[in-house]
């Protein structure tokens, strides 16, 4: 029949495996993480057509969104620009945003 003692060797190597991957991912969203948020972003604002900022996520994985319209073959679409950034550097170009863009276009800033 079946080798229960097998089955329960290979279910214990597959558990430390999925513990292994969790670390692994961990660790890696910490190194992207840590090199995005010691970046500086420059936006070209004026050549950016854009019409929120907004901050996202949690205390571990916070993100910038800046949703802007992009227009391909006359056609005009709503996208968005989602990025890894300090708050520090979100709070600096939320501010372009609302000194520039904001102003002009009374769009919104979260």
């Amino acid at each position: 029949m079946f080798n229960t003692l097998k089955v329960k060797q290979l279910e214990a190597q597959v558990e430390s495996l999925k513990a292994d991957l969790k670390r692994a991912r961990e660790e890696n969203n910490t190194k992207v993480m840590a090199d995005c948020h010691g970046s500086d972003f420059v936006i070209d604002w004026t050549n950016m057509d854009a019409f929120s900022i907004e901050r996202q996520g949690g205390p571990k994985v916070a993100y910038t969104i800046i949703g802007y319209y992009n227009t391909v073959d006359g056609v005009r679409t709503v996208d968005e620009w989602k990025f890894f950034c300090s708050q520090e550097q979100h709070n600096k170009l939320a501010q372009e945003f609302r000194d520039g863009i904001a102003k002009k276009n009374n769009s919104a800033l979260r």
